[in-house]
This record gives structure tokens, sequence and C-alpha cells, in this order.
């Protein structure tokens, strides 16, 4: 009976603890998302080259906003809700209007302090793996670049750097 009673005492604590800690679990998951994209269009000639990019963009349903840079030939993109981007899509909207991505940066809050080589990060539903020469402080948000070819995933994986 003694036992019993060490048990329930220290039943409620428990309880509370995890609570506690799926609480910041989900808040840290709830952080690492995508706040906006910029990309840099590669074989625009004309500024109806970029107006097709821009509509092409800007019909995506998760997309809020498109500012345009045409002497750049860049398109920052926001979004209406982070946990709905998809990149493939971004990827496939500019190529659909008959261009490619010369780079492309995302702008996020990252769910830890440490870049680290090699380290996967899940942001908005993906993985991201880190290519780094070596350990790097994360500021909260980072802006980060894209490095895979063609912003394609290579084995599950986008991979990024500073």
């Amino acid at each position: 009976m003694g036992m019993e009673l060490s048990k329930n005492k220290f039943k409620p604590y428990s309880m509370k603890y995890f609570a506690i800690l799926i609480f910041f679990f989900l808040s840290l998951s709830a952080t690492a998302q995508v706040q906006s994209v910029e990309l840099v269009a590669s074989g625009l000639t004309c500024s109806m080259c970029s107006k097709a990019i821009f509509k092409s963009l800007s019909q995506l349903d998760f997309v809020a906003d498109v500012k345009v840079d045409i002497e750049k030939s860049s398109y920052i993109l926001t979004f209406k809700s982070p946990e709905q981007v998809k990149i493939e899509q971004i990827r496939e909207a500019v190529y659909d209007a008959g261009f490619a991505i010369e780079t492309m940066q995302m702008t996020a809050n990252f769910p830890k302090r440490k870049a680290i080589d090699e380290e996967v990060v899940v942001l908005s539903g993906y993985q991201f793996k880190w290519k780094l020469s070596n350990v790097k402080d994360i500021a909260q948000p980072q802006k980060v670049t894209i490095v895979n070819k063609e912003i394609l995933p290579t084995a599950g994986f986008y991979y990024l750097k500073f």
C-alpha cells in the first residue's frame, strides 16, 4: 500500500512534465518553417519573360505574394501558410513558364541553433541536409541556399549551405 501511495504521489508530476515536454517539441516543430523563398531565374531576355514567371508563381495556391526585381531576374515569394510550401511546385512553375532556376535561397526558422555538416533538418515537411566545411551558428530566421542541381532532391534530401 505504501508503494501505491508513492506511485500515485508522483503520477501528477510525471504527467505535468510529460505535457511540458510535448508542448516543447510541438513548439520546436512549429517554428521550423520556411518563411520566404528567393530565386533567380535564368534564360530571361525581356520583361515579358519576367511577367510569365511572375504569373506562373502567383498562381500557386500557397503563395501569398511575389515580388519581382526585373534587373536581377529575382523573385521573392512569401507564403499564406509556411507549412504548405511546396518546393517542387515552385520549381515546376518556373520550368513550366519556359525558364530554369539559377539559384534558390530560402529564409526559415530552424529548430537548432547550430548547423553541422550532413545533419538532417526537417522544414515544412521536407528533409534537408547541411553541406558545410565546419559547424556554423544559425540566426533566427536564417537565409540559406539550396545547392541541389536543378533544385531536385538527391536521395530524398535537399542540401543547404550558407
